[in-house]
């Protein structure tokens, strides 16, 4: 799929006139980013679309421990850049890939001018907005209030794929706020009651969890 059919279907229902989608069309670029970058520490991208890998996005606390709000999938958007949307609304949230990415990246100015020009691309950043905010509001009410081990549980449902897990117990620590060696450790009590088998980097869901 070329840069101005993504572009098009993307902005299919927000009635732009051809003047401002040919501006997109010219101005958006592609970007590739190899694992392990953190894409808010440089610089603003501005407004991304998803078009291959993932990138998870989180908070850390001061002492370097990190839980993860929400993930970005192939076809997912979202405002790559602190002060993208709102100026006085800054965040602490760090978006990092999570394996090798293609985005597709309109800049922060020309966003900003559609925002601005575009009541249904305004509702649909608010709605955004929100969407993230609740997200960060969910798992810090389950940090605080649900056991680990059941939080555990959910999200080793939610990343199996065919009753497969392949993520490192750091990895899998890093995405609950947790640490490694008490991951290890329910991970390993799991495997004794039977629910779970552990080979290398990889857990395979034996029974319902």
């Amino acid at each position: 799929m070329d840069k101005k059919e993504i572009i098009s279907n993307f902005f299919k229902d927000y009635n732009l006139n051809q003047e401002n989608l040919n501006l997109i069309i010219q101005q958006a670029y592609f970007k590739k980013l190899p694992k392990d970058v953190n894409v808010l520490a440089d610089e603003c991208l501005g407004f991304v679309i998803v078009l291959s890998g993932n990138f998870r996005a989180f908070i850390m606390s001061n002492t370097a421990k990190e839980i993860t709000i929400f993930e970005l999938n192939k076809n997912d958007a979202c405002m790559m850049c602190q002060d993208c949307v709102f100026e006085k609304i800054a965040y602490n949230i760090f978006i990092q890939s999570t394996q090798e990415c293609e985005i597709l990246i309109i800049p922060k100015e020309l966003f900003t001018m559609l925002k601005d020009k575009y009541p249904k691309i305004y509702d649909y950043v608010l709605k955004l907005m929100a969407m993230r905010f609740n997200a960060l509001v969910n798992i810090l009410e389950q940090a605080l209030f649900t056991p680990l081990s059941v939080r555990l549980n959910e999200f080793l449902k939610a990343k199996a794929k065919n009753k497969i897990i392949s993520l490192s117990h750091e990895e899998i620590a890093l995405h609950l706020g947790s640490s490694r060696e008490v991951i290890s450790r329910i991970i390993k009590t799991m495997q004794k009651e039977g629910f779970i088998q552990q080979n290398r980097k990889e857990i395979i869901i034996l029974k319902d969890l």
